[in-house]
């Protein structure tokens, strides 16, 4: 298949500018009179940053996060969060995560990540390397986190290149209907399919490589007939760079993608579009696909015709869901010359039609530059329950080339789509209802999404958002959406935002959008924390573990409490944070091998920069007490430099401590809680008035091996930075 990239990994992004609190519902069509309604956005990581975020929720309810942080570091960022998506810590990767090496992930990695899990919760993890080979782990499912094992696919060179893997995890319960030659053969489950599609492969499209496992280590091919890519004349399966579906009665497995002269070659008449492959298991979990010609060639006129499209269907990306009914939902963006063509559409099919019989297309997108919803990138889908879908893309508010530098503001939206069902949850094919939302409290990116792939770096296009973001739902139905939130415009010094001819400003800080309110996807009404405007946020004790999975609770980490107010006078922001033990620092440091201080960060973002307020603390008990503008160090990989990593700079000597001395301090009261307050002086945080929003307000206890204004390239490049051990996070304040 012809690529739109074929790409190493980016990350971080671009700019920011108007505040408004609560998501907008731009428009309902045939749908629940209940409007749908996001939470704050939660920050994941208040120290990393990364491209291409990735976000599931295993059968606990528990939360994780993964993306590639580039082929210039050679690691990905893993995280887990065990309250509802609201914080996160860097997962355990063989050895418990240390503050000189905060994610300790070995290489080879880099590049695209995914994660799945099984019924029991068992996860898998995979990540790309260059382009060459992957890296796949797993955890147990009852301490996630707290160890994993890991393994290497073609790595030493045997692999002819992948790119873009995704997992499909066939484990039906025991009382799944079965339809499944390999059930039916007691063959064991979970069987995991791992697939990426080829860089080179004979036939007119490079097509997917599948491959099975029942370990999540290691893996054999899954193909029925076909060789290794590359080897021979057997055909690759067609395929996609987008997500797969699979089916628990039937094990088989689905994957959409753009058929025409470009990537299908001459060898079919089908009319361009989109299109589906099917892979059916034998008795040995070997899949069969629909365009095998049983020869050692290709038919492409077997694949599935889903949609006529007005230019590729399939950039970045299509993708499939199925739905508890079984029945198949597809979202797709059109790429076309015209901008106002490039739109987001949905179609579903039901296993009752063999997923062979898909609806219309209807647009989700309103093609509005009133709504800011006027260009579309980056689809992806979520069904719940029968009919049930939620899909999501970033919408522009000109219509221009996205990959165009016209300053254009980009938002997330969502449009839950409600497909009519019969008595047995299949569609109907009636046209469905739609509630479109503008996720977004403010934009998240500026400018051009650059669509180049590593061609951005020859045109200077800013690929800090990668190729895709995704959704999920939690137990409840309620979406969960993770993107990368660019708007900061950070860049490290000297390189500026008006000249980016290799170095892309704004730090791609991942940020995760839950539902509070409004249908979910189980057709039940979700519930959640508000997005209004407070003065603070308690926490519970006891979160703060080290390590984060199956560790011991630092009390001096202990976060229960953040606040931010302004003085009576109304000069200052009073910022503080109740930690359970402030009065005994160098106990503290001593409990985290590696440690030398211990920092106590809040920051938020008002407008187009993030601030911060902090107290930081050594073993001689001797706190400093500073504020200022979050910085970024910049590392490189194929597709340019970006923002890597996000430091809160003491005051002090030279040119990165760039913080700004306030006046603090700590009070530990015998019956309860310590606390730290910061005294900020409101010109050192962007003199916010009584209308100004304080977006995203979190708490976080860290510890480090050197000061953050001592942080540089070098250390960045090693992981030598602040490990988060607690965090509360995260609400809207007033200034």
């Amino acid at each position: 298949m012809v690529r739109s990239r074929v790409a190493f990994y980016a990350l971080a992004a671009l700019a920011l500018g108007m505040v408004a609190l609560a998501p907008a519902r731009l428009g309902v069509i045939n749908a629940s009179s209940a409007a749908i309604s996001f939470e704050t956005p939660s920050i994941v990581d208040p120290i990393h940053t990364n491209g291409e975020p990735d976000i599931a929720v295993d059968p606990q309810g528990r939360v994780f996060n993964s993306g590639p942080t580039g082929t210039g570091t050679q690691r990905s960022t893993w995280f887990g969060s065990v309250d509802g998506g609201h914080t996160f810590r860097v997962m355990a990767q063989k050895t418990v995560p240390s503050p000189i090496m905060g994610i300790p992930a070995p290489g080879p990695g880099g590049g695209d990540t995914d994660i799945a899990f099984d019924r029991s919760g068992k996860q898998y993890f995979s990540d790309l390397w260059a382009l060459a080979c992957q890296r796949v782990a797993t955890t147990g499912p009852t301490n996630p986190g707290a160890h994993d094992e890991e393994n290497f696919l073609g790595c030493a060179g045997s692999s002819p290149g992948s790119d873009r893997q995704w997992f499909a995890v066939y484990d039906p319960s025991p009382t799944t209907p079965n339809q499944s030659a390999y059930r039916t053969a007691r063959g064991q489950t979970p069987l995991v399919y791992l697939v990426w599609n080829n860089l080179v492969g004979p036939g007119p499209n490079s097509g997917e490589q599948w491959n099975k496992s029942t370990d999540g280590l290691t893996y054999t091919n899954a193909t029925a007939g076909e060789n290794p890519p590359g080897t021979g004349a057997m055909y690759s399966p067609f395929g996609g760079d987008g997500y797969p579906a699979i089916d628990q009665v039937t094990g088989k497995v689905f994957q959409a993608a753009a058929c025409n002269a470009q990537t299908c070659g001459t060898s079919t008449t089908a009319t361009p579009g989109l299109y589906m492959n099917i892979g059916t298991p034998d008795s040995s979990g070997n899949l069969h696909f629909l365009d095998d010609n049983g020869a050692g060639g290709q038919d492409l006129t077997k694949l599935v015709h889903i949609a006529d499209a007005a230019g590729s269907p399939d950039t970045l990306f299509s993708v499939l869901s199925m739905d508890s009914g079984r029945n198949l939902v597809v979202v797709w963006t059109v790429s076309n010359a015209n901008p106002a063509l490039r739109q987001t559409f949905v179609s579903a099919a039901s296993a009752a039609s063999g997923w062979r019989t898909w609806t219309a297309p209807v647009q989700v997108s309103d093609g509005s530059t009133v709504t800011g919803d006027a260009t579309n990138v980056f689809p992806w889908i979520k069904a719940g329950g029968p009919g049930r879908a939620d899909a999501v893309w970033y919408g522009s508010n000109l219509q221009v080339d996205p990959s165009s530098h016209n300053n254009q503001a980009w938002n997330v939206f969502m449009s839950q789509v409600v497909f009519p069902t019969d008595s047995t949850g299949a569609i109907t094919g009636a046209a469905p209802a739609r509630q479109l939302i503008k996720v977004t409290p403010h934009p998240m990116h500026y400018d051009d999404v650059c669509l180049q792939g590593t061609g951005c770096i020859t045109s200077q296009g800013n690929r800090n958002l990668a190729d895709f973001f995704e959704i999920t739902i939690d137990r409840s139905g309620a979406a969960e959406i993770v993107y990368d939130d660019t708007s900061n415009k950070l860049v490290q010094p000297p390189n500026t935002c008006t000249v980016q001819a290799a170095d892309h400003c704004g730090a791609g800080i991942i940020t995760v959008a839950r539902q509070s309110a409004g249908p979910g996807l189980f057709g039940t009404a979700v519930s959640g924390r508000s997005n209004a405007v407070v003065t603070g946020m308690n926490h519970a004790a006891g979160a703060a573990l080290y390590p984060v999975i199956g560790g011991t609770n630092q009390p001096g980490m202990d976060i229960r409490s953040s606040r931010v107010t302004v003085s009576s006078n109304g000069q200052f922001l009073n910022v503080s944070m109740q930690v359970t033990d402030l009065a005994h620092p160098a106990q503290t440091i001593a409990g985290i091998p590696g440690a030398t201080n211990l920092q106590y960060v809040t920051r938020w973002q008002m407008g187009n920069t993030v601030y911060y307020a902090a107290m930081e603390n050594n073993a001689l008990n001797q706190p400093i007490f500073y504020a200022g503008k979050q910085q970024t160090i910049d590392l490189c990989s194929v597709s340019a430099c970006f923002p890597h990593v996000l430091t809160y700079p003491e005051p002090g000597t030279g040119p990165t401590f760039t913080g700004l001395a306030e006046a603090g301090s700590i009070t530990c009261p015998s019956n309860g809680p310590c606390t730290v307050t910061v005294r900020v002086k409101l010109a050192d945080v962007g003199s916010p008035t009584s209308s100004s929003v304080l977006e995203s307000v979190g708490g976080y206890s860290l510890a480090a091996a050197i000061q953050e204004g001592a942080e540089d390239n070098a250390s960045a490049q090693s992981d030598t930075v602040p490990l988060e051990i607690d965090g509360v996070c995260c609400y809207n304040a007033k200034g």
